[in-house]
């Protein structure tokens, strides 16, 4: 059963292996293989919805909200569907309680928030908003769950619910200055901080104390807007925002919304989420390359990259989202028609094995080709590493990788190749994930 509170409403302020069969004669020692494997530990699941908006996770389930279908579905970590809890009407952002014990979703097609219990998967008590509310976005901190909500015609504004009364009561922006319902945010680092950021088309970010009950503004900024997602670290120093007009993630001080070092990830940032232990995956809506880089604690050099597979598919906003622990992470991606595809990443404790190549641009005809290479990681690597070498989808032979990861091989292209690819690939070990470079030259008369 559900209890809808009816009472008062105030106001207060506030991504690869490149035909013929070959000889090669190589520079270091080779022998013959077969292709290796994949380039990630990664499964995917079809969910039984054709809508997205947020993807959460807690120590037990991934829920993802899907407006379109008024429903969070929920999955356990292995992606199997527990169940689809429906009546949410446009289900759109979530929160979860510090105990995971209640999962909190907005649904502005009935001006009102959900709380759902974790363990029945049952909504057991809905909070009216006010009329035209529409909430959207959910932060549970200072002892309050605070949700942006349409405030007039033109602004958007903050509010609250006191959820942990017998009685809650629903407090709105007496003083509204957003030109769309933010973004919201919070971290158990920072008890009583709540961060807010412009979400459709303008610029400003809002740093508010909410120890008192009320919102008051202790730092802004204009310089950034438009968020598609935002996440503040464990600590509660630093908040970090997914603005899809940069090329990078930026990284802000909580404190007085200094920027700070960036991540330099590419074109349209789309998502962020953070573990417990501060480690930092971040998403792209990028219809090629890496779509998610992971960051350790601290650094701005990736520590890992994911290509999610079939670039078509892009990663999906506010679609990235870790199990707690770190042991995992889920992505969730649209196929531009049909269901959402959730991803499970389970080797994310594994590094990227970096192989960069130097080739010739072209080689004369019937002359052998030498090809050079590194192999390098942000972790050691154990002793005996090979990289495999195939030509136009042929595995032609392993070579040796030196101490200091550099290798070579020389191989004479047959008769018959004039645009001759090369694929060098590392199968990947316990401590690092697989790796993957493509080189090409031109056979010249």
């Amino acid at each position: 059963m559900v209890d809808a509170y009816q009472g008062e409403i105030t106001h207060l302020r506030i991504r690869r292996f490149a035909a013929g069969t070959a000889l090669a004669t190589l520079a270091a020692s080779v022998t013959l293989l077969a292709a290796p494997g994949p380039a990630q530990a990664l499964d995917s699941v079809v969910l039984p919805v054709t809508s997205h908006w947020q993807t959460l996770a807690d120590s037990r389930h991934v829920y993802v909200s899907a407006p379109g279908q008024g429903a969070v579905v929920a999955t356990d970590h292995d992606g199997e569907v527990i169940k689809t809890v429906e009546g949410l009407d446009g289900a759109r952002g979530m929160t979860l309680a510090a105990d995971e014990s209640r999962l909190y979703v907005a649904l502005p097609d009935a001006d009102a928030i959900a709380e759902i219990d974790t363990t029945t998967l049952i909504e057991t008590r809905r909070f009216p908003t006010g009329t035209d509310t529409e909430p959207e976005n959910l932060a549970l901190v200072g002892g309050r769950l605070w949700f942006s909500y349409q405030a007039t015609v033109v602004y958007g504004g903050i509010g609250s619910v006191t959820v942990a009364e017998a009685t809650p009561a629903v407090e709105l922006d007496d003083d509204p200055v957003w030109y769309a319902k933010p973004r919201l945010a919070s971290s158990p680092g920072a008890p009583d901080r709540l961060v807010a950021a412009d979400s459709e088309g303008s610029l400003g970010m809002r740093v508010y104390d909410v120890e008192s009950g009320s919102a008051e503004e202790i730092a802004y900024t204009e310089a950034v807007g438009s968020v598609n997602d935002l996440a503040v670290t464990p600590d509660g120093r630093s908040v970090i925002t997914a603005r899809g007009g940069t090329y990078y993630h930026q990284r802000w001080a909580l404190s007085d919304l200094a920027e700070e070092a960036p991540y330099d990830t590419g074109a349209y940032p789309n998502a962020v989420s953070i573990a417990q232990n501060g480690t930092v995956a971040v998403g792209l809506d990028a219809s090629s390359g890496w779509d998610i880089f992971i960051y350790r604690p601290g650094e701005v050099t990736p520590f890992r990259t994911i290509a999610l597979p079939n670039g078509s598919m892009d990663l999906l906003r506010r679609g990235v989202a870790w199990a707690p622990d770190g042991s995992r992470l889920f992505g969730t991606r649209f196929p531009h028609s049909g269901e959402v595809i959730l991803d499970i990443i389970t080797d994310v404790h594994k590094a990227n094995s970096d192989i960069a190549l130097t080739a010739p641009e072209t080689r004369p005809h019937g002359q052998p080709v030498t090809v050079s290479g590194n192999l390098t990681s942000l972790l050691p690597f154990p002793q005996g590493k090979v990289v495999t070498v195939t030509r136009f989808n042929e595995p032609i032979a392993t070579v040796d990788v030196e101490p200091d990861g550099s290798f070579l091989f020389t191989d004479l292209p047959l008769d018959y190749m004039r645009y001759v690819e090369y694929v060098v690939t590392y199968a990947g070990d316990d401590t690092h994930a697989p790796g993957r470079a493509t080189t090409t030259v031109e056979i010249i008369d």
